[in-house]
């Protein structure tokens, strides 16, 4: 569904948005970023995932963007590993507030990766990997839920 910019960023300044994120791993245990082409965190690796639309229960939704942002229509095992609060500032003054449900999901390392327009770069690697370059500090949780599991 299409939200006119301007009414979203009116919903966007008012309240919290609905969305899912996507610990994708394979049968390796490496997980899956994508670095964001948008905002917000536009420039830094993040999960795939997005908002949830209206009428569509969040494993649905989870499906949906495994599909849409990584080309990836199948999956094994969609476990939801916990709903978080994750806040996000850029621009002048725009803030974001995502309350987010975090899956996780194995797929086929094999299987071609095709971005769509959020993203502009995918990679492969080991949490362990990951927790070591930098990522921003909601990352870090989400990574660190799946090692804890």
């Amino acid at each position: 569904m299409f939200i006119h910019e301007d009414l979203y960023a009116q919903i966007l300044q008012s309240m919290p948005i609905p969305c899912v994120d996507l610990v994708v791993t394979d049968h390796a245990g490496r997980i899956l970023l994508l670095r964001r082409r948008n905002e917000p965190m536009a420039g830094q690796w993040w999960f795939p995932g997005g908002r949830v639309l209206f009428g569509e229960p969040r494993s649905q939704a989870a499906k949906r963007k495994l599909k849409e942002e990584c080309g990836l229509s199948q999956g094994d095992a969609f476990e939801e590993l916990g709903t978080f609060d994750w806040f996000f500032s850029f621009g002048e003054g725009q803030r974001v507030h995502s309350v987010t449900t975090l899956f996780k999901v194995i797929v086929d390392s094999m299987n071609d990766i095709t971005l769509d327009q959020q993203s502009y770069e995918a990679h492969w690697d080991y949490p362990r990997d990951w927790l070591q370059t930098g990522l921003d500090p909601m990352m870090l949780e989400g990574i660190a839920t799946v090692i804890i599991k």
